[in-house]
């Protein structure tokens, strides 16, 4: 900052008046790249704020610094100052440094006797030689020396474990765990046995069982055949192949199909014992074996006297019939022509049925089957009257043909095709 001197023309100096806190400069020109770009940069209305302000933060600088100090000699008192203190500084910092040094010597140095980490590997020496002493199977007072001792008495010979092994695994012994466990395997292995013996029994009787009745089968068969010769109808095996309701279901063993298109299913059982209600019983097999072979009549043949015995040798339970043959076939002949007659009832006349007589004629039925039956055994046992026997039973067969052609008469002079029970309620 400069300020114009008086020209030799008489120019005035800059004239500066202080008045109070006020001063006033006019013609002052300041010589300074730092306050016109400080200036530069301010609106024109605020330059003189932005001077004024200027001037004022300079004059408390100078001040501050005192008054006719040159700014060279001030620099040289900082930096003596700034020495000074530095040095000081270091010295104390030093000072401290060998303090910190000498106080983790005498901690942390092992070759100090007092420090800490002398003591504590002293300590942890002795504690070393301690623990290795006590685990040192050489010493007999050790920790490892009186285990080894306890673990030589324990299972040494003769000692405690040797003795409970003897004992334990003796195979003379019922009451060592060796013996039961012996006698454990013989029991399961005579369980298996029983088991085997009885699944082969079980199997060799459903074999035999089955085989008799693929026997009885092809017993019925040939009678079936011989039995529906006179009739026209034609007669098919059907044990082995599926049905209509299922390819798997193989119920309904034969199949007649008569000359007026009717069909009968026939179920050929040999068995001890048959049931006869229930989804399990012969009834509904029955009701199943019409509908796997679309049937209209149901006749199940039995070699065996296997029915209840409120069934008989020859029953009707509404479109099934049961019946007991033992392949003569005399039996078979009469459940064929009621069959017959089951189908062919429904081209009747207008009269009504004459229950009274299809009753009386199907209980004569129901006595002679039983009388056949009797006979049939009587033939057997008895050698010295065959011939009588024989001619009893021709003609019992005889009037049971008799019985069933009348019956046949009298149900076409019927209405409807009613089935009559001798005895029996039909079942369901």
């Amino acid at each position: 900052m400069t300020a114009p001197t008086a020209s030799p023309a008489g120019s005035l100096r800059p004239r500066i008046i202080a008045e109070g806190d006020t001063v006033t400069i006019d013609g002052l020109i300041v010589e300074d790249p730092s306050l016109a770009r400080l200036v530069a940069g301010e609106v024109e209305e605020h330059r003189a704020e932005l001077l004024r302000r200027v001037i004022e933060t300079g004059a408390r600088g100078v001040l501050s610094m005192g008054v006719g100090i040159d700014l060279g000699e001030l620099d040289d008192r900082v930096r003596h100052t700034v020495s000074a203190v530095t040095a000081e500084a270091e010295t104390v910092v030093r000072s401290l440094l060998a303090e910190a040094q000498l106080a983790i010597e005498t901690t942390l140095d092992p070759d100090h006797r007092q420090s800490a980490m002398a003591r504590v590997y002293s300590e942890f020496t002795a504690w070393r030689d301690g623990f290795l002493r006590h685990v040192d199977p050489e010493h007999v007072d050790g920790h490892a020396g009186r285990l080894i001792e306890r673990l030589t008495t324990l299972l040494g010979p003769d000692g405690p474990l040797e003795q409970r092994l003897t004992e334990a695994l003796d195979p003379g012994s019922d009451a060592s765990a060796l013996g039961l466990l012996a006698a454990g395997i013989d029991r399961r292995f005579t369980e298996i046995r029983d088991l085997i013996v009885e699944e082969r029994g079980r199997r060799r009787e459903a074999e035999r069982g089955t085989r008799k009745g693929f026997e009885f089968e092809d017993e019925l068969e040939d009678a079936l055949r011989e039995a529906c010769r006179p009739l026209g109808a034609i007669v098919e095996r059907t044990s082995d192949a599926g049905g209509l309701t299922s390819i798997d279901s193989l119920v309904g063993d034969f199949v007649v199909t008569l000359a007026g298109g009717a069909r009968l299913v026939i179920e050929a059982k040999h068995v001890a014992s048959i049931g006869l209600t229930g989804a399990e019983g012969i009834l509904s097999e029955l009701d199943r074996a019409m509908a796997n072979r679309a049937a209209d009549v149901a006749v199940c043949i039995s070699k065996a006297n296997a029915f209840p015995q409120e069934v008989g040798p020859f029953a009707v339970y509404g479109n099934r019939i049961l019946v007991v043959d033992d392949g003569e076939g005399t039996m078979l002949r009469v459940a064929l022509r009621w069959a017959t007659l089951l189908t062919s009832t429904g081209s009747a006349g207008d009269e009504e049925i004459d229950v009274d007589a299809v009753s009386e004629r199907l209980e004569r039925i129901r006595h002679l089957a039983q009388l056949f039956k009797a006979n049939r055994r009587a033939l057997t046992g008895i050698t010295g009257s065959v011939e009588q026997v024989r001619a009893s039973l021709d003609g019992m067969r005889s009037e049971l043909m008799e019985l069933l052609d009348d019956i046949d008469r009298l149900l076409r002079a019927g209405t409807q095709a009613s089935v009559v029970p001798f005895g029996h309620q039909a079942a369901g």
